[in-house]
């Protein structure tokens, strides 16, 4: 009982870091002027990291932002990135 607990904390705190990562980005990108990027993306990192609903949320604005960003500029090359490793 306790490994299941301990395996929960643990998939839990990687999830906040993974997302907590991610708002870090969408941030740093939008500070760079890119108005899709600051438009599209709105779901909280708690909402996304904790809730079937914020995961959804956030999946479907990289969805969104990605064609967003083709209809602009004609291509995908400025949601590079989004793939960090």
């Amino acid at each position: 009982m306790f490994e299941r607990l301990r395996s929960a904390v643990t998939d839990t705190v990687t999830e906040l870091k993974g997302h907590a990562e991610f708002t870090r980005d969408i941030k740093a990108q939008t500070a760079t002027g890119d108005r899709e990027a600051a438009t599209t993306f709105r779901t909280g990192t708690l909402a996304a990291a904790l809730t079937s609903r914020g995961r959804d949320a956030r999946g479907q604005e990289v969805v969104d932002y990605v064609q967003q960003v083709i209809d602009t500029d004609g291509d995908a090359t400025r949601v590079r990135w989004l793939h960090r490793r």
